[in-house]
């Protein structure tokens, strides 16, 4: 009994620590549906990058210096944040790490600024 217990402590336990989860969108869905007000937009390339054109109202962080100090610019965890870089990769392992902080409403742009660009 005592085995059975502590097996479906364990199942359980892991259960609730299961991958955590952000949500892609392209850039055209960005472009012509997204209300950009409703969103905390993040750029996760470089300063220079970031420099040499963005989304308007992005803040630059740039996804090598992306911890937990996020959440001093981001507070609250409930909301959105549109992640994007140059061409969608930094931005997925910007998503991926603030899903694991908890944030709920992550949204990473596919195809990146590229995407934007050629939408917009």
């Amino acid at each position: 009994m005592k085995k059975v217990l502590i097996v479906l402590f364990c199942s359980l336990f892991f259960v609730g620590c299961g991958k955590a989860e952000y949500k892609n969108i392209t850039a055209k869905e960005v472009f012509e549906e997204v209300d950009k007000s409703d969103y905390f937009i993040l750029d996760v390339r470089s300063s220079l990058e970031f420099k040499q054109g963005h989304i308007e109202e992005a803040v630059n962080v740039d996804v090598e210096e992306l911890n937990e100090n996020i959440f001093d610019l981001i507070p609250n965890k409930d909301r959105k944040i549109l992640v994007y870089c140059q061409s969608g990769n930094r931005s997925k392992i910007a998503s991926e790490r603030l899903a694991s902080y908890g944030y709920t409403h992550v949204y990473n742009m596919v195809g990146g600024i590229s995407a934007y660009d050629e939408v917009s």
